[in-house]
C-alpha cells in the first residue's frame, strides 16, 4: 500500500505532466499540418505557401523527429524539478 505522500506526489506530477504533454502534442500536430497545407508555422518563422505533399512528407520524416526530441527535452526540463520537489516534500518527516 502506498503512503499518502506518494499519492500526493503522483497527483502533482500528473497535474503538471498531462497538460504539458497535451500542449506539446497539439503543437507538433499543428506544425505538421501547416507543413502539408501551407500557412504560418506556429513558433517557427517559416511561411509555407500552398498545399504541398512532398514538403509535408519531408517535414514529417526529417523535421518532426527533431521537433519531438526538443519537445521531450522541454517536457523533461519542466517535469524533472517537479518530480524532485515532490520527492523531497513528499517524504514523511522523522
Amino acid at each position: 500500500m502506498e503512503r499518502k505522500s506518494d499519492q500526493v506526489s503522483q497527483i502533482v506530477q500528473i497535474l503538471v505532466a498531462l497538460p504539458l504533454a497535451v500542449v506539446l502534442t497539439i503543437w507538433t500536430i499543428w506544425i505538421t499540418v501547416t507543413a502539408f497545407i501551407g500557412g504560418q508555422a506556429p513558433w517557427f518563422f517559416i511561411d509555407f505557401v500552398g498545399v504541398n505533399l512532398i514538403r509535408g512528407f519531408l517535414w514529417l520524416v526529417i523535421v518532426d523527429p527533431i521537433v519531438v526530441t526538443v519537445a521531450y527535452w522541454i517536457f523533461m526540463l519542466v517535469l524533472l524539478p517537479v518530480i524532485a520537489l515532490s520527492a523531497i516534500f513528499g517524504r514523511p518527516s522523522k
